[in-house]
């Protein structure tokens, strides 16, 4: 079991606020003038573990500091994890080689989820025996980052695996095939 401790993110820092000021999420009242209503939900709702979140210094990979403001640059602009934003960067400006950006999304329930008094939240999120064994090349996938998703309270029409991102953490590399299971305890401290 890995303890991480995430990052809380640029989005989460600007919708939150809205949505328990009462502003953003009451059904029934628009977000934005001459909008539909708005039903946004902020529970935490899945996490999303990925290849990318590591850099090579040159004596080998490591895992990249935490960042708060990772986005995808095409499309919906949401934030993300690492691998699913490196494909939306100019080619010359991505990190990592087209095997090395799998990426795995899975539900969170309400019993995964603790307080931290005094100001956080653990988030446990288990990997199972059959979770993520395949990187989508034949390969185990190694995993270095973790992100902890919402509904998005903007953007309608994401994929599933999309959602507005809470927390990002990094940590060392975890090799995921059908033998084992994975713990990460994502710990977000407010």
């Amino acid at each position: 079991m890995a303890v991480i401790i995430a990052k809380v993110t640029l989005d989460c820092r600007k919708f939150w606020p809205q949505f328990f000021g009462g502003i953003l999420g009451v059904p029934g009242t628009p977000t934005v003038p001459g909008t539909p209503p708005t039903t946004f939900d902020p529970r935490i709702k899945f996490f999303k573990v990925g290849e990318g979140g590591f850099i090579d210094p040159g004596g080998g990979k490591t895992a990249r500091a935490p960042a708060d403001d990772l986005r995808r640059l095409s499309g919906n602009l949401v934030q993300d994890i690492d691998a699913a934003v490196d494909p939306t960067r100019a080619p010359i400006d991505q990190r990592y080689a087209a095997d090395e950006v799998a990426t795995f999304t899975k539900s969170i329930s309400p019993t995964d989820v603790s307080a931290l008094p005094p100001t956080g939240i653990e988030i446990e999120c288990l990997l199972d025996f059959a979770d993520f064994n395949d990187d989508g090349n034949g390969n185990d996938p190694e995993i270095w980052e973790i992100g902890i998703f919402t509904d998005h309270p903007e953007i309608g029409g994401l994929d599933p695996d999309q959602g507005l991102m809470i927390a990002y953490g990094t940590f060392p590399i975890e090799v995921k095939d059908n033998t084992k299971q994975i713990l990460n305890v994502v710990r977000i401290i407010f």
